[in-house]
C-alpha cells in the first residue's frame, strides 16, 4: 500500500474487516443501505435529488454505520 501511494514512511493501524452483519448494523440495516445508495446514485446520475423523506433515511443509516464501525474498532483496540 505504502508503494501506491508513495509513501516512504507509514506508521498508522490498519483494520479491514469484512462488511457483514452483526448486532451493530444488522442485514436489514445493510440491505437498506445498499437500496438507497443505488437510488442516490440513480438520482446523482440524473442530476437530481433524493427526497427530503429518503436523504433523511440514508444519512441516519450511514450515521449508523459510522457509530457501529466506530464501536467495533473500539473493541479491537480496547478489548
Amino acid at each position: 500500500m505504502t508503494e501506491r501511494l508513495g509513501e516512504q514512511h507509514f506508521s498508522a493501524l490498519l483494520v479491514v474487516q469484512k462488511f457483514e452483519p452483526d448486532a451493530l448494523f444488522n442485514a436489514d440495516q445493510q440491505a437498506r443501505l445498499s437500496e438507497l445508495m443505488e437510488m442516490w446514485r440513480t438520482a446523482r446520475d440524473q442530476g437530481q435529488p433524493l427526497s427530503q423523506e429518503l436523504q433523511l433515511e440514508l444519512d441516519s443509516l450511514v450515521e449508523a454505520e459510522l457509530l457501529a464501525a466506530t464501536a467495533r474498532t473500539r473493541a479491537i483496540v480496547q478489548p
